[in-house]
C-alpha cells in the first residue's frame, strides 16, 4: 500500500454492461461501473424512501478480468473493495474527472443473491467442476424458490 492511498469498500450493484479490452502487452482489464443507492424506512409513511446515490466506475486487471467476466453481469449485487482516485480526461474542451475504484477484491452480496464457489488452480485455471450425485440435485432444486 503506498502512502495516501483511499482504500475503499463499495456496496451496491453492477449497474452496467461489463466493459473488456486486452492492451498491447496481454493484459485483460475489465470495467463497469458499480452504483450504490441509500435507502431509508420513513415510520411515519410505513414505505421505504429513496435517498443519496454514488455511482463509481470499477476496473479489474488481470487475473482477476478474467474471473469477474466469468462470474458477474448487469443487476448483480456486489460488494468491491479497492483504490479509490479521480480518472481524469477532456470532454468538449473541458477538463473532467470520474470516480473510479481499482478492485483488488469483488465478491457477490450474499444479503441479495447466492453463488457457488469454484476456486482457481495454482495456475489460474478452474477445477474442473463435481458431478453431483441425484440426491445433491434433488436437494438443491427443493432450496430454489419457485419461479
Amino acid at each position: 500500500m503506498a502512502i495516501g492511498e483511499t482504500l475503499l469498500t463499495i456496496v451496491g450493484n453492477v449497474c452496467s454492461e461489463l466493459s473488456r479490452r486486452k492492451l498491447a502487452n496481454g493484459d485483460e482489464v475489465l470495467s463497469f461501473w458499480l452504483r450504490s443507492n441509500e435507502r431509508r424506512y420513513d415510520k411515519e409513511s410505513g414505505q421505504w424512501r429513496d435517498g443519496r446515490g454514488m455511482a463509481v466506475r470499477v476496473t479489474c486487471w488481470r487475473r482477476m478480468a478474467g474471473t469477474v467476466g466469468a462470474s458477474l453481469s448487469k443487476g448483480d449485487p456486489v460488494i468491491v473493495s479497492g483504490r479509490l482516485y479521480a480518472a481524469e480526461f477532456e470532454s468538449e474542451g473541458r477538463q473532467r474527472s470520474i470516480p473510479e475504484l481499482e478492485a483488488l477484491a469483488i465478491g457477490p452480496n450474499l444479503s441479495w443473491c447466492t453463488a457457488t464457489v469454484r476456486r482457481l488452480g495454482r495456475n489460474g485455471d478452474p477445477p474442473a467442476p463435481a458431478a453431483l450425485s441425484d440426491e445433491a440435485v434433488d436437494r438443491e432444486r427443493e432450496r430454489m424458490p419457485a419461479a
